[in-house]
């Protein structure tokens, strides 16, 4: 794998961990959105549409997990 693809591949990891983690509870979806949509243009010609849509089908799931994280 390029180091682009990695680099491209650790952005989406922490987009995803970071939704699927956070305590936020409400907007965690959007937000992931919004920082994925930052991330795009640099990384858009390695991706078609499925691809994206994809990735923001995978968000979505990380927004509806349960969050794993111990809180007090």
């Amino acid at each position: 794998m390029s180091k682009e693809k990695q680099l491209f591949q650790s952005a989406l990891d922490v987009i995803i961990d970071g939704v699927a983690v956070s305590s936020v509870g409400e907007g965690r979806e959007e937000a992931g959105r919004v920082l994925l949509e930052g991330v795009l243009p640099r990384f858009a010609h390695l991706l078609d549409d499925e691809k994206i849509k994809a990735i923001q089908s995978i968000i979505r799931m990380a927004d509806e997990a349960e969050n794993p994280t111990f809180n007090l």
